[in-house]
């Protein structure tokens, strides 16, 4: 399979996981969650190796970085930087996938009055969206570069 293909299997997968996930804090609800971030983070990472098999950057060291680096890395291409960096700030769509990452890892405290984002099926269809948008933008500027 290719980049791209990989790409877009395990955005697939999301997908239909994402339809499975019911909130209802049941230990395979919980493990659905986990899944849904799995598979959007392993179409990330094969996103990244996309996007730098179109660039002419060094990628000595690339494949050994985790997705996060990966994407540091890219934001260095004065083509897709600005991109990159704006999905990298505290309102962007990579801040928000890895911080409702740690969310799902450290559950809200229910018995705090005033507590942090819930996660919810809204937060899931946003961070989705956000990346399908993410991913198509840096698609359509790689190709008219």
């Amino acid at each position: 399979m290719d980049l791209k293909e990989l790409v877009n299997l395990y955005l697939d997968i999301c997908e239909g996981i994402l339809i499975k996930i019911t909130f209802d804090k049941s230990s395979s609800d919980n493990a659905n969650q986990f899944l849904f971030f799995l598979s959007l983070e392993q179409s990330l990472n094969f996103l990244a190796d996309d996007i730098l098999s179109t660039t002419s950057m060094d990628s000595a060291s690339f494949s050994s970085l985790n997705t996060l680096s990966k994407w540091d890395f890219l934001s260095n291409e004065p083509a897709i930087k600005n991109i990159i960096i704006k999905e990298q700030l505290s309102e962007g769509f990579l801040n928000d996938l890895f911080e409702t990452q740690k969310k799902l890892l450290n559950p809200v405290n229910d018995s705090i009055i005033i507590s942090n984002d819930s996660i919810n099926l809204k937060k899931f269809n946003l961070i989705l969206d956000n990346y399908k948008r993410f991913m198509f933008l840096l698609r359509k500027t790689i190709e008219e570069c």
